[in-house]
């Protein structure tokens, strides 16, 4: 009896333990230990068989980044992101790749549309490494490390559509200042759900607008046509084009010129430069947009040498402009294109005014950047900049033999906090120039900054503003300031910033041409409740709702530099 209950108890026992046994293997820590899809199929990343990483600094030193420029913050970001994500692989997993993989190698199949080389993030490489470590059944510890790879591709991938590939912030003398991306670009991936696209999320990075649009679209046609084949014209120096010049090359312009539907009949030898060439070429620029004067600048030759492949290239490099300038702008926003010579006021992306502007000169240039508006001083002074000062004005002065100059013209001369007297100062002496002297203008109608200014926020001491040289504006070519930009209808644009205000003022276009008049008014700041972000930007070619395309005058020579930094990712 007692061998017969000793028995029962084992077989409870083991009945316990097996029943024990078959609990823990019915609540795993995945419901499909061996596969990293679930019953349905269907992946889930928190139960996924992810692989541990590496994450000790020196592992992300030698990820391969194919942009100098940004290498080393790619690998910081690399390195901070699976620090964040708990030391795992999110792109491959121990038995199969995940769903995010195939939808980025996917993503970047396409991206040659947009001017964009897969290559640049690696995506043959990475796809046939891939590929391999799975079919070969290579170790977890390689997986963890293509993992790394893949996400370096991606990090440069996601920081060339938000911040651009250009690698300079100033080309020559021209300041070229990205818009300050507000996001992590690693966010991306801690946040991406299980049922979130990702070819989705980065398309949400490139710009909506219909410009970006239709030069995409332009782009595709012209980059699936065969390239024309033009001659280009070139001159060893083209100072030397002027009557009686005689060269092979002048032949060959005739013959471009007349294919462009610009035709002269040589009055002598067609390799000589006559009345009728210059009158040719002057119809030919008058219709380009640029200046009538019969000379061959670079605008010109640039214009004459236009093909097909010039203008692909020139849709890539605006796309990839308007990709670094893709910041959020808010509801109410302008626009300074400046090879356009115009502003753009708009709200909720419609278009509420416009305007001519002059920008800034080519030794003097307007800088490219975003900023946004301060406030709106009425009959404001001018004090005038340093280099303004000692590279025009003390000229001037020794040029007219005239101390007096500026003091009559309205400017009061300080040094040392001390209004001075011109008269008293040697200005002939050559230590003049080591002195700070700080000319102010006083406000009137023939203030330098006109009877209204527009204050912004940067420190470069650049911002909208009226002007008492109405005249410029009927010019085609307007860049002629020291830097800033000069407004033609400044009580216009006061009005519409200021209208809906809600300040108690109730302005109009009458008042605000009463405070711009009013002398009573000087120095009169009004601070804007409304938050106007501005761009300032410089697109040289556009496509309208026809697909044609404009092409803007280079105005600052930036396109070629420019075409060369971004060239660099081609091989």
């Amino acid at each position: 009896m007692i061998h017969i209950d000793l028995k029962i108890k084992i077989a409870v026992l083991i009945a316990i333990f097996i029943t024990l046994q078959s609990c823990r293997k019915t609540t795993p820590t995945t419901s499909h230990p061996n596969s990293s899809l679930n019953e349905a199929g269907k992946e889930v990343y928190t139960e996924a068989l992810t692989i541990a990483v590496d994450t000790s600094v020196t592992s992300f030193e030698n990820l391969t980044v194919l942009d100098a420029t940004y290498r080393k913050g790619i690998q910081s970001e690399t390195h901070s992101y699976y620090t964040e994500n708990g030391g795992k692989t999110r792109w491959l997993f121990e038995d199969i790749p995940s769903r995010i993989f195939s939808q980025y190698i996917e993503a970047l199949k396409c991206i040659e549309e947009d001017g964009l080389n897969p290559e640049t993030y690696r995506r043959s490489a990475l796809k046939k490494v891939v590929d391999s470590a799975y079919k070969y059944k290579l170790p977890n510890d390689y997986k963890a490390y293509l993992d790394k790879q893949i996400t370096a591709s991606f990090l440069l991938f996601a920081k060339h559509l938000t911040s651009g590939r250009f690698s300079k912030r100033a080309y020559g003398k021209h300041t070229w200042i990205k818009p300050k991306y507000k996001y992590r670009n690693i966010d991306m991936l801690l946040h991406l759900g299980d049922n979130d696209d990702l070819e989705a999320k980065l398309a949400s990075l490139y710009p909506k607008g219909e410009q970006y649009r239709r030069m995409k679209y332009k782009y595709i046609q012209l980059k699936n046509q065969p390239l024309d084949t033009i001659r280009v014209i070139k001159f060893s120096d083209p100072k030397n084009f002027v009557y009686g010049y005689t060269d092979p090359e002048v032949e060959s312009l005739r013959n471009a010129l007349a294919k462009k539907g610009f035709g002269s009949v040589p009055k002598i030898d067609p390799q000589e430069v006559d009345s009728t060439l210059i009158w040719a070429l002057k119809r030919f620029q008058r219709s380009n947009g640029l200046t009538p004067d019969g000379s061959l600048g670079i605008q010109t030759l640039n214009r004459l040498n236009m093909n097909k492949a010039r203008q692909r290239d020139l849709l890539r490099l605006n796309m990839e402009r308007m990709r670094v300038f893709n910041n959020d702008l808010g509801d109410d926003y302008i626009i300074v294109n400046i090879p356009d010579y115009k502003l753009f006021l708009y709200h909720k992306d419609s278009l509420i005014y416009q305007t001519k502007v002059v920008v800034g000169r080519a030794q003097s240039s307007t800088p490219i950047f975003t900023d946004s508006i301060r406030s709106i001083e009425f009959r404001p002074t001018w004090s005038v900049p340093q280099s303004i000062i000692r590279k025009e004005m003390i000229p001037q002065m020794l040029l007219q033999e005239d101390p007096e100059r500026y003091k009559n013209r309205g400017y009061t001369m300080y040094e040392n906090g001390k209004v001075i007297d011109p008269l008293e100062v040697d200005w002939t002496n050559p230590l003049v120039h080591k002195r700070a002297f700080y000319f102010v203008e006083a406000p009137s109608e023939r203030n330098s900054l006109g009877l209204v200014k527009f204050l912004l926020n940067n420190n470069m001491s650049i911002y909208l503003h009226d002007t008492p040289s109405k005249y410029l504006f009927e010019r085609e070519q307007r860049a002629l300031s020291h830097g800033c930009v000069r407004v033609q209808n400044p009580s216009q644009l006061a009005y519409h910033l200021l209208k809906n205000e809600g300040d108690g003022k109730s302005w109009t276009e009458e008042k605000v041409k009463d405070f711009m008049n009013n002398n009573k008014r000087n120095q009169y700041r009004v601070k804007l409740n409304t938050k106007y972000m501005i761009n300032i930007l410089y697109y040289t070619i556009s496509v309208d709702k026809k697909g044609e395309a404009t092409i803007k005058n280079d105005i600052y020579d930036l396109d070629n530099e420019q075409l060369k930094d971004i060239k660099r990712f081609e091989s």
